[in-house]
């Protein structure tokens, strides 16, 4: 079972007091963009968010939000994902300052206006502006793309004809 396979790599890329920290091979030295995709990878697997793993996930990615003299527009993809999933007030942070870092480094202005300088681990040299710019939309509108696994949106139900009839 695929599953049971990638929840074995997953402890096996674990640490920390919960064992929710994550590293990219081993367990050793944790970092936030590893904790952010074993954390969004244990979510698709039905890990809860009060499961004391994504206690240490969310302790890690709230002590390294989203900074404008370091972009990590990979982090943040990640981050994003794995924070709205979680939701509450620190996916309300993060957010907050996801967004005013990303339309901070937007170019507004020149033959790159609207897209993003590659700036960064995996955009300068490797991945580029498409990269940048591709990571820096998707996390924009990560709330557009998915719906939180944990609650159920508060729709209500519009009128019609039969639901305005009085029931006897």
């Amino acid at each position: 079972d695929p599953f049971i396979r990638a929840r074995k790599y997953l402890d096996s890329a674990s640490s920390g007091k919960n064992r929710g920290l994550y590293s990219y091979q081993g367990n050793k030295n944790p970092t936030p963009t590893m904790t952010a995709e074993g954390m969004f990878c244990q979510q698709i697997m039905g890990m809860k968010p009060t499961n004391p793993r994504m206690g240490d996930a969310v302790s890690l990615i709230e002590l390294n939000l989203p900074q404008k003299r370091s972009p990590k527009y990979y982090y943040w993809y990640y981050g994003c994902l794995a924070m709205f999933q979680h939701q509450g007030p620190v996916w309300k942070l993060w957010n907050t300052q996801m967004k005013n870092t990303l339309l901070d480094l937007q170019s507004d202005q020149g033959e790159h206006v609207g897209s993003w300088d590659p700036k960064g681990k995996w955009a300068e040299g490797q991945g580029g502006r498409i990269m940048s710019t591709a990571m820096a939309t998707l996390s924009l509108e990560v709330y557009y793309r998915y719906l939180p696994m944990y609650s159920r949106p508060k729709v209500k139900a519009p009128e019609t004809p039969e639901t305005k009839k009085p029931r006897n």
